[in-house]
């Protein structure tokens, strides 16, 4: 028995289906881990993003923040600070230790600074391996504006530049006055 194909409609489906089988792949598609982190004290308290940390003195250590940043993925991941903004001051003593120390810091600026080493390096559950690392503020401002700076943690590729996802903390300094 011979029969004709002529119906639109069964061409139709005919092409639909060797175009469909004719690009389907043998083999699963692979799925990318996504890099995962989280900012902490030193006692394992996690911050919560946008956190507002605020602080009523200028001395140290009472004044210093001191954090770690936990690598919660199965690789190694690359982070920076970025100063994203500040308030109330010019940055010239907020002390940002983040691999290495720097004593005034700029809006914009990410940290580490050396461009050959760019970034802080974490292994797969481990925390930053330098100790100490913190933000620490000695302005006392004008005594009517608050002291306030936006840090932005990010995963970074190699050469430093943004390369995932972002997470912010608020340091806020203000004296509180009593009349």
């Amino acid at each position: 028995m011979y029969m004709k194909i002529t119906s639109p409609l069964i061409i139709s489906a005919l092409i639909a289906n060797f175009f469909i089988f004719s690009c389907s792949k043998d083999e699963p598609a692979t799925v990318e881990e996504v890099l995962t982190y989280q900012v902490e004290d030193l006692e394992g308290n996690i911050f919560v993003d946008n956190q507002t940390l605020e602080f009523s003195t200028i001395n140290y250590p009472d004044a210093s923040l001191l954090f770690k940043v936990r690598n919660t993925s199965s690789e190694t991941i690359a982070m920076r600070i970025e100063v994203e903004s500040m308030s109330g001051t010019d940055g010239s003593l907020m002390e940002l230790c983040f691999g290495e120390c720097y004593y005034g810091v700029t809006t914009g600026t990410s940290y580490p600074t050396n461009p050959s080493s760019p970034n802080v390096n974490i292994e797969p559950g481990q925390t930053q391996a330098s100790s100490g690392d913190h933000f620490f503020n000695a302005d006392e401002g004008d005594g009517n504006t608050a002291v306030e700076y936006t840090f932005k943690f990010y995963l970074a590729d190699e050469t430093g530049n943004q390369d995932g996802t972002a997470f912010r903390i608020k340091y806020r300094y203000c004296l509180l006055y009593t009349s």
